[in-house]
């Protein structure tokens, strides 16, 4: 019984890391994780870093930043986060930009991959 509980308590605090954290403050916490997406129809697959912008507040908050590590208007990113809410991103089409393009691949092995990088993170609180 102890072993059931040993390997159940590993593999909650395994599913926890693979979000691991790159930004937090006392508003939000934003953590990221690679994922490879399938392009079925042309026969492709690149890998993305997912974002997840977590609300730890009671607080409608506007979001703010920059993928990668310029400021190009291009790549900004701005959502509203309602009171406690978790946004993720996935490989689907999604309007706000929850993911950032890390590598093509092939074979699942990634060649020329980017590093995972936002700046100018930015929140505002909404009355």
């Amino acid at each position: 019984m102890s072993l059931l509980f040993s390997v159940l308590i590993s593999i909650l605090f395994g599913l926890q890391n693979d979000w691991p954290v790159y930004f937090e403050n006392n508003q939000i916490k934003i953590s990221f994780k690679d994922v490879i997406c399938d392009d079925i129809k042309n026969g492709v697959s690149f890998e993305y870093y997912m974002i997840e912008v977590k609300n730890k507040t009671n607080e409608t908050l506007v979001i703010n930043y920059y993928l990668g590590d310029k400021k190009h208007e291009e790549n900004k990113v701005a959502f509203v986060l309602n009171p406690l809410e978790i946004k993720k991103g996935n490989c689907g089409y999604n309007p706000i930009k929850l993911k950032l393009f890390k590598a093509e691949t092939l074979n699942k092995k990634s060649r020329n991959s980017v590093k995972f990088s936002l700046n100018n993170i930015e929140t505002i609180e909404v009355y």
